[in-house]
């Protein structure tokens, strides 16, 4: 294969993706200040299609307007889904469901006053029986650490 085979028609699409770019920021732009795209956002990608359309009946803006109509589509699907995830993200969540638990104390296992029920107040941090009551760093020591 000789490279000019892959070079022809460089020019063609070095158009087609200008015109990508050109409608890119044309709708974002018309996006931001105009209020009826803001309320209606897929006003900019139907009016791309239409206009690539037309363009892709006159032979010297072929290309142009077949790109138009591929940009429209993208604009469009991305519009779409932009207003779905929004309209998902504004929907208020369901309340959590409580039902059942009115008989029962789903708050703390104990009180701060009462943290001597679980275990006996000279025990807190022992890592396991001393005959001495003795201090966890005792207990380390005993353990050989």
């Amino acid at each position: 294969m000789k490279m000019s085979g892959l070079t022809k028609g460089v020019g063609g699409t070095a158009i087609q993706g200008l015109a990508g770019v050109v409608a890119f920021y044309a709708h974002r732009m018309l996006s931001s200040k105009v209020a009826f795209v803001q309320n209606k956002p897929l006003a900019v990608p139907a009016g791309l299609l239409v206009l690539g359309h037309v363009l892709k009946t006159k032979p010297k803006f072929a290309s142009v307007g077949s790109s138009l109509c591929g940009a429209a589509g993208y604009a469009g699907a991305q519009a779409f889904e932009l207003s779905k995830a929004s309209k998902a993200a504004n929907t208020p969540a369901a309340p959590a469901q409580t039902s059942g638990f009115e008989d029962f104390d789903t708050g703390a296992l104990t009180a701060p006053g009462d943290i001597g029920a679980l275990t006996a107040p000279g025990d807190i941090g022992a890592f396991g029986y001393s005959p001495s009551n003795a201090s966890s760093y005792d207990d380390a020591m005993t353990l050989g650490l």
